[in-house]
């Protein structure tokens, strides 16, 4: 239960206590884009009792920018998801910061015996299928089966009536293999037959063909947006950093009608009326028995236990001289495995290996190529060897591009080598969310994971929630977490709206200081 120290308040007293010094004190926990999201919209409003509280010792969270010489590196949330309903694009088209990639995703397949399936091939089986699925999404709103037995359903049924005719049978399944990695990535899960595919209904999905990136800024430019710290913006910055404390993990929260206590594992503890929590599901899972008291009531529980957050990985590698084309046609390629060499990868302990979806040069780049890895064995290859992972990568390049120069060894090819690990670093356990069968058996929904514990008949919020599992629609998405921030902002500003500390609350910002 709460210290001593909220039992002094009285609720005439409390009222006094968030009206002094500026306003209510609020806690957030996580400095991402929900929570960086959600301390910008109330600085902006005037709120001055602010603390975030940040694990990491940078900001951005699964926005993780990084400069690599004359590049910036995303090893998180990359591109703009689409144009269309977006407010990440919104603030970023608005002062020119970002443009769409003159080219598509994944352009170029070649098999593991180094085959190149003919683009005319690949485009015209991919196109096919994507129709069939578009035609057959009113059927997906009764669906009571998983996404994968979906899209099995429309496959087969496609390959029986004769829909990719003139394609070898054996390409044309080793591409719908590839298109189940690829969802598997774009979704973050193990498997689609954990997907909903009812539930995938929920998510707006308005991603465009071509690719939306940051100029060689990296995404962390919209973290400088939400700041307003980016030149194009010409306006006072709103200084957030000034109110983080870094390198401060949750060990404990306690709450109650009178506010909430939060204690770090470094010994530090604070006080305040109000927490908004923006870390993430993997987190939250792992750690909402361990954090609360009183424990969170049911439906609170159900909705982080059944909601489902899986595992994307990128692996990058830097070689001294690139030896693919610098002519502008080659991008990456998508792999298709023959069932032999699958079979000869779990022979040689590399059945990680497998899981590689993709390698892709990212753009305004030279030297670097991208692999993409998911589920299982994303989460399997980040607990190995630096040296293993590299070894693994090239002998699957020279695997798929026998033509090409690939090094044999790394030594003295590969000058630099990096890779995420958002499943094993405990202050993210996981990439990012979706809906899974289990939700819908469970009846979990993100709804419930948004609705706040209260106080004061429901009214007051105590304890908040965001991030983008918290979001309906956005899920999984930035511009979800960014919502989801300013969502439980907007709920503290609407509620003090029309107190008496709405005059103190709406004094502008002068020089930079609140």
């Amino acid at each position: 239960m709460l210290p001593a120290i909220f039992g002094y308040y009285s609720q005439t007293r409390f009222t006094a206590f968030q009206a002094m010094d500026g306003g209510p004190t609020v806690l957030i926990v996580g400095a991402g884009a929900a929570g960086i999201a959600a301390a910008t919209r109330l600085l902006d409003r005037g709120f001055r009792n602010l603390t975030i509280l940040e694990a990491e010792n940078r900001i951005g969270g699964r926005i993780h920018s990084v400069r690599r010489g004359t590049n910036v590196l995303d090893y998180g949330a990359q591109w703009v998801h689409g144009k269309e309903n977006n407010i990440v694009y919104d603030m970023a088209s608005e002062h020119g910061l970002i443009e769409v990639e003159q080219h598509e995703e994944n352009e170029l397949y070649y098999k593991s015996t180094g085959e190149l399936v003919p683009k005319e091939t690949s485009d015209r089986m991919m196109q096919t299928f994507e129709a069939l699925l578009e035609d057959s999404l009113p059927a997906l709103k009764a669906y009571t089966g998983s996404l994968g037995a979906f899209y099995d359903q429309v496959y087969y049924n496609a390959v029986r009536t004769g829909k990719f005719d003139g394609i070898d049978q054996r390409t044309c399944h080793q591409l719908y293999q590839f298109f189940i990695k690829y969802h598997n990535t774009y979704n973050a899960t193990d498997t689609l037959h954990e997907v909903s595919g009812a539930g995938l209904l929920e998510f707006e999905d308005h991603q465009d063909d071509f690719l939306i990136n940051w100029k060689n800024r990296g995404f962390h430019t919209l973290l400088d947006l939400l700041m307003r710290k980016t030149p194009e913006q010409n306006a006072t910055p709103i200084p957030v950093e000034q109110y983080i404390k870094f390198n401060h993990t949750v060990k404990s929260i306690s709450w109650s009608h009178a506010g909430v206590l939060v204690a770090c594992t470094n010994g530090t503890t604070f006080a305040a009326a109000h927490l908004i929590l923006t870390v993430s599901l993997g987190v939250l899972q792992a750690m909402h028995t361990v954090w609360f008291d009183p424990p969170l009531p049911a439906p609170k529980q159900n909705a982080i236990d059944g909601l489902y957050i899986g595992t994307i990985d990128k692996m990058f590698l830097e070689f001294r001289e690139p030896f693919w084309p610098q002519d502008n046609s080659w991008h990456g390629f998508g792999l298709l495995w023959e069932p032999e060499d699958l079979e000869q990868l779990r022979r040689d302990g590399r059945q990680w290996l497998a899981s590689v979806c993709s390698f892709f040069v990212p753009d305004r780049t030279e030297r670097v190529l991208v692999g993409w890895i998911y589920g299982h064995d994303a989460r399997l290859m980040e607990t190995l060897a630096e040296a293993d992972v590299i070894r693994g990568l090239l002998y699957a390049l020279r695997k798929f591009l026998p033509h090409f120069p690939v090094p044999q060894e790394a030594s003295g090819a590969v000058s630099w080598f990096s890779r995420s690990r958002w499943y094993s670093n405990p202050h993210f356990r996981g990439s990012y969310s979706s809906r899974s069968m289990r939700s819908e058996a469970a009846q979990a929904y993100a709804s419930d994971l948004a609705e706040p514990l209260t106080a004061r008949a429901g009214t007051f919020p105590i304890v908040q929630f965001a991030g983008e599992a918290s979001h309906p629609q956005f899920y999984s998405t930035v511009q979800g977490a960014v919502a989801s921030g300013w969502r439980e902002a907007d709920r503290l500003i609407e509620l003090y709206r029309e107190t008496a500390l709405d005059v103190e609350l709406a004094r502008p910002v002068v020089k930079g200081k609140l």
